[in-house]
């Protein structure tokens, strides 16, 4: 596999991790891109895509503001909580906090913008015309903006003759970049952080260290799980009470390695039982039920650890540090005959 040179981060990937760029995946990322000395591409439409995200998802914060404050008035005297929003000034405020973020997030890399000068238009028609990834059936139809990213993607790669690693969730994304042999497609972020450290030789020692002691990572997350909080999509039910199975590691990428350690991100499922309670109203001519039934639901976390090596042996002797990257989750079942 050729080793790319340039990277581009793909809108999915930034709103998979909430544009939350402290986050395991992005913060492990930029020292590794910085070693290796990749350019970041910057397309336009795909940073106009990020800037519109930006901004709805700073007006859906406050409107959940809003409405918090409507439905807990009490929140009021909560000494720092803040005061009622106003249309426009807070949403230009909360906006502009998140585009420094992002300028700050930027400011890391070697960054290229590349605007429309190679785009080829006839060629994005065309796959349109012939309904070609990323274009597809129903929202997908109207893909346009990655269209025109994927274009100038391919455009830069063949100019420059270098390789892209392209980092997207999107599968459509995926397909088309299948037919640019320039474009390397990864569908997560630690996936090519992987790859760029995988000229280290400890890095297949550390992964068959790990894959042979996968029951004491399961501990270390679980012991981390007692900070997770369930709370229920629908309000009209309180969780009473939960429990949780052991998680099953589903996919370890080594994103660092230092002197006899290393560090991974992770992605694991795990199951939850959850007691449901909720108040059943039987009429004005009678008082109201109070019924309790239990639902299950599989979920999926992330986060990252650190582990320390016997340089003897090679075998993994300690997890010193683990953390997962979501401690909401939202229970989204319902007791079977409720209506």
């Amino acid at each position: 596999m050729s080793t790319p040179t340039a990277v581009f981060l793909d809108t999915s990937v930034l709103a998979g991790q909430q544009y939350n760029f402290a986050s395991t995946a992005l913060s492990t990322f930029i020292p590794v891109v910085q070693k290796v000395g990749l350019k970041f591409l910057l397309p336009d439409p795909t940073e106009r895509e990020v800037r519109r995200q930006i901004r709805e998802r700073s007006r859906e914060a406050l409107d959940a503001l809003d409405n918090a404050r409507k439905r807990a008035p009490f929140l009021a005297k909560w000494r720092g909580f803040p005061s009622s929003t106003s249309e426009g000034i807070d949403s230009w405020e909360v906006t502009t906090v998140a585009v420094r973020e992002w300028n700050s997030f930027l400011a890391n890399f070697d960054l290229v913008k590349i605007g429309y000068e190679g785009l080829d238009v006839k060629l994005v028609m065309d796959w349109y015309d012939q309904v070609r990834a990323p274009f597809g059936a129903g929202k997908k139809r109207k893909e346009f903006p990655d269209a025109f990213a994927i274009a100038i993607l391919a455009a830069y790669a063949t100019k420059h003759g270098c390789f892209i690693a392209v980092v997207s969730e999107d599968r459509d994304f995926k397909l088309a970049c299948e037919r640019y042999p320039n474009l390397l497609h990864f569908q997560s972020l630690p996936r090519l952080t992987e790859l760029l450290l995988s000229e280290e030789d400890s890095l297949a020692k550390y992964h068959i260290a790990i894959e042979a002691k996968l029951d004491e990572l399961s501990t270390a997350i679980m012991e981390q799980m007692e900070i997770v909080h369930f709370y229920h999509a629908d309000r009209s039910f309180e969780i009473r009470d939960t429990d949780l199975s052991f998680p099953t590691v589903q996919e370890i990428n080594v994103v660092a390695i230092g002197d006899n350690e290393c560090t991974i991100t992770f992605e694991a499922e795990f199951d939850s039982e959850h007691e449901l309670e909720w108040v059943e109203d039987n009429g004005p001519d009678d008082y109201p039920d109070t019924i309790r039934r239990h639902v299950s639901e599989t979920f999926s976390l992330a986060g990252s650890a650190k582990m320390r090596f016997d340089p003897k042996t090679n075998e993994m002797a300690e997890i010193t540090y683990v953390s997962i990257d979501d401690e909401e989750f939202c229970v989204s079942r319902t007791p079977r005959g409720y209506w």
